[in-house]
């Protein structure tokens, strides 16, 4: 059927099976708002943050070799310690030096081969913080913490929020970079293939969220897609309601009505651009086996990322600025660490590995940049098979953009009686704002911005690192 004809009585008669599909459901419960042409300059750009969810033990993806070193660390992390010969090789970093040599898990190869060629670097020890604080600080109080260490919904609120560590603040960071760059709201800027988050939460625009799913027409008549879906009760009792108009007597009726008729003419809008056009899979991403049960597989939402990066000028308003949100579930490894953290590293490292390679065959490899948060680190020392919470951990920074094949920060000593530790977790000496202040100036914001951004950035110095390209 020709684009032009394809009206939105066609679309809910039609099956977009393989295609980039608005999820029914998501679409009618969704605050979708009048978007407007962005305004901003330059070439499009997109960050794509991957939460690592329940907080990844980082010390078992980067590990010293150096002989002491790698003693120390086996010593520390007796039970779950990595074999020293199976360590992948990683270049020496371009800048970084603390005489130690470092490798990397032995699932990791595809994030290997990134961090050798160029294109994705380390973040040493980043946590939550209101101030810098040493190990004296902490264990004598002389300076504030962040709310509820250790807790994992609070921790993973401070680091979506990054607003003050203190307490979690009602909007996140990502929602707020939406409010500076759009404020005529775009509805597009924020988008999510993971569900509701905190990071994207309180903007003037709510996140878009989209799902990896068919849409067929049992699934509109079934949730009532419209006035013209008709079948079923709920979908009855959504027409009734929908056909309200300006004159009707309820409020709250007429309110929903127009509503849900905005979220239609939006899904018009979407069908008119070409949006839903057939998007096939992408090579890179077949033969992937991700095991792990937990949430759907994080190479398929950064598959769906792709595939909406790949139509991101069929968007309305063609927005020049997107942060997509990624969730990768099972990271709370307090028992059988080894297999599970090894599973979960072999599926980031896959995942990341084809995204990248995807990204380069769209030509978006330097438009786009992907970053790993996550809740906290773990434990230095283990809990029979697992670890405990922990504060401080290392992330991961990927893209054409990015000055990558070095470490930047500070690597703590993976020892006991660390002196970079307390109470055997690592305390961080990089803060969320300091390791996200460079991907959003890199981003396209001012200073100004970044301060309305991130308004507790004046407490940190930046450390003398900037790991992204101008």
């Amino acid at each position: 059927m020709k684009k032009n004809t394809f009206n939105r009585r066609d679309f809910l008669k039609t099956t977009l099976a393989s295609a980039v599909s608005v999820s029914p459901l998501m679409s009618l419960l969704g605050s979708l708002q009048t978007l407007e042409a962005a305004t901003i300059s330059g070439d499009y750009k997109a960050l794509v943050v991957v939460l690592l969810e329940g907080g990844n033990d980082a010390f078992n993806m980067i590990v010293p070799k150096s002989d002491e070193a790698y003693d120390r660390y086996k010593a520390v992390r007796a039970g779950i310690e990595l074999a020293k010969n199976g360590l992948l090789s990683l270049n020496v970093p371009q800048t970084y030096d603390d005489g130690i040599i470092y490798g990397m898990h032995p699932n990791m190869s595809e994030m290997q081969k990134l961090y050798n060629d160029q294109n994705l670097a380390i973040i040493a020890n980043v946590g939550t913080l209101v101030e810098p604080v040493t190990k004296d600080d902490v264990e004598k109080q002389r300076k504030p913490l962040p709310q509820q260490l250790y807790a994992h919904n609070t921790q993973r609120a401070l680091w979506m929020s990054a607003g003050n560590a203190t307490a979690v603040t009602p909007t996140g960071w990502a929602a707020r970079a939406g409010d500076q760059f759009y404020p005529a709201p775009n509805q597009f800027f924020n988008i999510t293939v993971a569900g509701a988050n905190h990071m994207q939460s309180g903007g003037i625009a709510d996140a878009y969220p989209f799902r990896k799913e068919t849409v067929s027409t049992d699934t509109i008549t079934t949730y009532g897609f419209g006035p013209e879906s008709g079948g079923g009760i709920v979908g009855k009792v959504y027409a009734d309601l929908v056909i309200q108009d300006s004159t009707g007597e309820n409020k709250l009726l007429r309110t929903f009505a127009g509503k849900r008729k905005n979220e239609i003419d939006l899904v018009d809008k979407l069908i008119s651009s070409g949006f839903t056009d057939k998007v096939d899979d992408f090579t890179a991403f077949s033969g992937i086996v991700n095991p792990h049960p937990t949430g759907t597989p994080v190479e398929q939402q950064l598959q769906l990322v792709a595939k909406l990066l790949k139509k991101k000028d069929n968007f309305p308003g063609s927005p020049k600025r997107q942060i997509f949100f990624v969730n990768h579930h099972g990271w709370d490894t307090h028992s059988g660490q080894i297999a599970t953290h090894g599973t979960l590293t072999k599926a980031l490292s896959q995942s990341l590995g084809a995204f990248y390679e995807t990204l380069t065959q769209l030509g978006l490899h330097n438009n786009v940049t992907t970053l790993t948060i996550s809740d906290f680190g773990r434990s230095l020392t283990p809990n029979d098979s697992g670890t405990d919470h922990g504060w401080g951990g290392h992330a991961f920074v990927m893209g054409g953009a990015v000055k990558g094949g070095d470490i930047y920060g500070k690597m703590p000593q993976i020892k006991k009686d660390s002196p970079d530790a307390t109470s055997n977790r690592v305390i961080p000496t990089t803060s969320v704002e300091q390791y996200l202040s460079p991907i959003v100036k890199w981003f396209g914001a001012t200073e100004d911005e970044l301060d309305k951004i991130f308004p507790n950035r004046a407490a940190f110095q930046n450390n003398g690192f900037w790991f992204m390209k101008s």
